[in-house]
């Protein structure tokens, strides 16, 4: 390898590398490697790959793959820049990305830069995964200074319709989002509204202390109640107000004092029913809600 007189050949080693990674789907590394081909190699493996292929390759690659800091280093503002001035339409693509133009990019992506690449001998294949993948980012971007937008404007900027947006949009949310990058934790969609919002974590915390409060409260009345019904109970038994149970007409009748007390059943006193009292486990899911001020065990939850 040492005795060969071309100065490029690691790069074009490189550049099959990458062309490699890209026919196996791994678009990651097959990015970075296109954008860090030394610039001096541009039409000398032309057989292989011409210079306006590395800048398509680069500039598609790293839009479906890198997050905006990698994507401005590696791509808009570093070496691999010089190579976008053969393909206009993608240094175009990459400026409305940059400004966060993203119906605009879509839209070039898709009426202009899409035909040709539809045609590459190598990237034909890849095309629909990869401007999928550019759409999902693009979204994502767009709603990240957001806790709540609607699909149908969502969907007016990227050139679908409101059902298709929230199929699109359900799929990130299912999915977790791309890689590294999501919509945010707690992310919904209100199908009756048509609309998208997400919780800040500062949201999702101040939700939980007040659902700790309020159970709190459920079981300092829960207690409360327990505690007064045994007294009755105690008492009710001590002056011989129960109720018993008739065994042969399976009836109930009323006992006073002096009355036979070996088997109470139930207590009688303010229609209280103690033995039908729930547990602290009964209250598991509360209403977020709620007021703790007026908390009334008894509630259906």
């Amino acid at each position: 390898m040492g005795d060969i007189d071309d100065s490029l050949f690691h790069q074009k080693l490189r550049v099959g590398q990458a062309l490699s990674h890209l026919a196996e789907g791994r678009y990651l590394e097959s990015a970075k490697i296109f954008t860090s081909i030394d610039t001096q190699l541009t039409n000398q493996f032309n057989s292989v790959i011409s210079a306006e292929d590395l800048a398509v390759y680069g500039s598609i690659l790293g839009l479906a793959t890198m997050n905006r800091d990698m994507l401005h280093g590696s791509v808009i503002d570093g070496a691999f820049k010089a190579r976008l001035e053969l393909v206009p339409a993608m240094r175009e693509v990459l400026r409305h990305y940059s400004k966060a133009e993203y119906g605009q990019c879509l839209a070039l992506l898709q009426n202009t830069v899409q035909r040709d690449l539809l045609l590459d001998i190598h990237l034909h294949a890849h095309v629909p995964i990869l401007f999928d993948m550019i759409r999902d980012r693009c979204i994502i971007q767009y709603f990240k200074p957001y806790s709540s937008v609607s699909l149908e404007k969502m969907g007016t900027v990227f050139g679908c319709t409101t059902t298709e947006m929230e199929e699109i949009v359900a799929n990130l949310i299912s999915n977790g989002g791309v890689e590294g990058m999501s919509l945010g934790e707690g992310a919904r969609i209100n199908a009756l509204e048509k609309t998208l919002s997400v919780e800040g974590p500062a949201s999702v915390e101040r939700k939980a202390r007040r659902k700790a409060r309020v159970k709190a409260a459920k079981m300092g009345v829960l207690f409360t109640r327990n505690a007064e019904g045994m007294l009755l109970r105690a008492a009710c038994m001590e002056s011989g107000v129960v109720i018993q149970g008739d065994k042969r007409s399976g009836r109930w009748n009323r006992g006073g004092r002096g009355r036979d007390r070996r088997a109470p059943d139930r207590m009688m006193g303010d229609d209280l029913d103690v033995d039908s009292e729930g547990s602290f486990d009964d209250y598991e899911d509360l209403p977020e809600d709620m007021d703790i001020d007026i908390v009334n065990p008894n509630e259906d939850i």
